[in-house]
């Protein structure tokens, strides 16, 4: 030989290499493997294919494996590099880019809330992570089709939302990075939105006769389309059906029932959900 050349040790990254979705504060092993004396190796990230690089370990045995707690440093163009510690032309780095996300976790609703139309709830989460905006949105089935509730929102991580007229017992929050939809929660469990219905008469202290005709009236908060009327003598302890079911038109005309007693009250209902 004219001059000298090199003999290195020969590196093979293996974890990350390409595709996977690591969270932020989450544990997770950088694997390799080589071929050649090597006593320490040097671990490094990079978000733009190593123009720049960030040290994880400047040396550590080289045992094929190190525990690394991933960093808030959210992006979808990672790569890991692997290399001799005392050599940096013996390296070998991902294959192809893996993604560093935040972890959001939806507290509230999370399943079981019973929440009225156009009543105000905060909608809250947690998150791990650098994230600016969220989006959230709901859905009454299981976000085949998603409703916005906001494209974008400075992540608080609360949200007063008023609560829209979609009545429905099967509803899911779900809350993401506004921009990365990788990283979202939903709520654990369905929830419940309900309209509101306000008895108006009687509401105290009528007297009604036997056989005579009267107006029982209530309003509406929510689409309703049906009502069930009950009275009861007894605060409800045992109830007598007026009606099952009919319009949710705010009145309905009733013939006072020969049930004499100075302790009556009338109840309304969704006849759809009591």
């Amino acid at each position: 030989s004219n001059a000298n050349f090199r003999i290195t040790a020969a590196f093979t990254l293996t974890s990350p290499n390409g595709g996977e979705q690591w969270t932020v504060g989450s544990v997770h092993p950088i694997t390799w493997t080589n071929t050649g004396g090597v006593a320490n190796v040097k671990l490094e990230y990079s978000k733009d294919n190593f123009a720049t690089a960030t040290v994880i370990t400047a040396s550590t045995p080289n045992s094929g494996s190190y525990s690394w707690t991933v960093p808030d440093a959210i992006s979808g163009t990672v790569k890991v590099r692997v290399s001799d510690a005392n050599d940096p032309d013996a390296k070998d780095l991902s294959d192809a880019n893996f993604k560093i996300k935040s972890l959001i976790a939806v507290t509230s609703p999370n399943g079981g809330e019973q929440w009225n139309v156009a009543s105000v709830q905060n909608v809250t989460w947690t998150h791990t992570g650098t994230v600016a905006n969220v989006k959230l949105e709901y859905s009454t089935d299981g976000f085949a089709t998603p409703k916005l509730i906001t494209a974008s929102v400075a992540n608080t991580n609360s949200y007063s939302w008023t609560v829209p007229d979609d009545i429905s017992s099967a509803v899911r929050v779900r809350v993401q990075d506004a921009s990365d939809a990788d990283a979202s929660d939903t709520s654990n469990a369905t929830f419940k939105i309900q309209g509101v219905l306000a008895l108006t008469a009687p509401n105290g202290g009528e007297q009604w006769k036997i056989n005579t005709s009267r107006t029982i009236t209530w309003s509406t908060t929510g689409t309703v389309s049906s009502v069930k009327l009950e009275y009861s003598k007894d605060n409800f302890a045992t109830a007598t059906v007026i009606t099952a079911s009919t319009p949710n038109s705010g009145s309905y005309s009733w013939t006072v029932p020969d049930a004499i007693s100075g302790t009556v009250k009338v109840r309304v209902s969704d006849a759809n959900d009591p």
